[in-house]
């Protein structure tokens, strides 16, 4: 069978271009990770928001439940596909293990939309508070229980919070203060013991420290000493995470992030910004947009 990838990214793009072999990292109902022992894609149903690593394919999540693909199994890319399957060098083959030629899956990206997920511009620090603003107004609406919980005005009294919560409102809590005494270096070493913390396909923690970066590049403080001891930081400690959250850490390390965040720069309204980041997953968008804020509220 023949499949379409609709869109991707240009880094996305570029790493399948440097694929040769590799497997199926795991399977969801919406999405297909695929792995060269070291990087990973993500084969996404119709409709999926767009990632740095997103390939948005053409089937519905039905359709994606019926492709006969398991975990382990093989994924050859362009001229690496057996016996010239690949009618040129812009697609990608899944083939379970022992599965007969005509049962293999190829999906075709060459006519493929694609777009710049680089988050390659930044704000005025006027503008920051107004931006700021717009992201807590989202954030009190949201309905998602992650750590959107700790951005509320009474997150302090709130006794509803978790275990999980109370550690992060902590860290975050201690790294800031750390900031203000330009204690940067160990500020960075606090916040980065958010990693893996949380549930989910995507720990709560991780999300937040994408976001954290990311506003980092959007106030337009990249070299801020704290930016390059937080990137340093979270560079030494990827495996402490699972593959997939490394994955988006690592776009977020080259300043790679989903079309919601780069539309930030262009100031939407609250609920512009509510719609596009509830669509990332369970709380992973919310819990990016706290990470953002994180920075934001900052005097870089």
């Amino acid at each position: 069978m023949e499949y379409q990838i609709k869109k991707m990214s240009y880094y996305a793009r570029n790493l399948l271009e440097s694929f040769t072999t590799g497997t199926i990292h795991s399977v969801y109902r919406r999405t297909i990770n695929l792995t060269d022992g070291r990087r990973i894609l993500s084969l996404q149903t119709d409709g999926s928001p767009l990632s740095p690593v997103s390939l948005i394919s053409s089937l519905t999540p039905e359709e994606m439940e019926k492709l006969s693909v398991s975990p382990g199994d093989s994924v050859y890319f362009g001229k690496s596909c057996p016996d010239g399957l690949c009618p040129d060098k812009e697609c990608f083959i899944l083939q379970g293990a022992g599965q007969p030629r005509l049962h293999s899956c190829l999906f075709s990206y060459k006519n493929a939309r694609q777009y710049n997920l680089e988050l390659s511009r930044s704000i005025d620090a006027s503008l920051r508070p107004a931006l700021a603003s717009s992201l807590h107004t989202a954030l009190s609406l949201t309905k998602n229980n992650g750590f959107a919980l700790l951005f509320g005005a009474e997150a302090d009294k709130d006794s509803s919070l978790s275990l999980i919560h109370t550690a992060a409102g902590n860290y975050m809590n201690r790294s800031r203060k750390l900031c203000l005494d330009r204690r940067y270096s160990e500020a960075a070493a606090e916040l980065t013991r958010l990693l893996g913390l949380g549930t989910g396909l995507t720990p709560s923690g991780d999300d937040f420290l994408c976001g954290v970066l990311a506003g980092l590049s959007i106030s337009g403080v990249s070299d801020h000493p704290f930016a390059r001891h937080l990137r340093d930081a979270v560079i030494s400690r990827l495996t402490d995470t699972i593959d997939i959250s490394a994955a988006f850490l690592s776009c977020a390390l080259e300043n790679q992030y989903s079309l919601p965040v780069c539309s930030l720069c262009s100031l939407p309204s609250p609920k512009e910004i509510l719609t596009s980041f509830e669509a990332v997953g369970h709380s992973s968008g919310t819990d990016t947009l706290c990470g953002i804020l994180w920075s934001l509220e900052y005097n870089w």
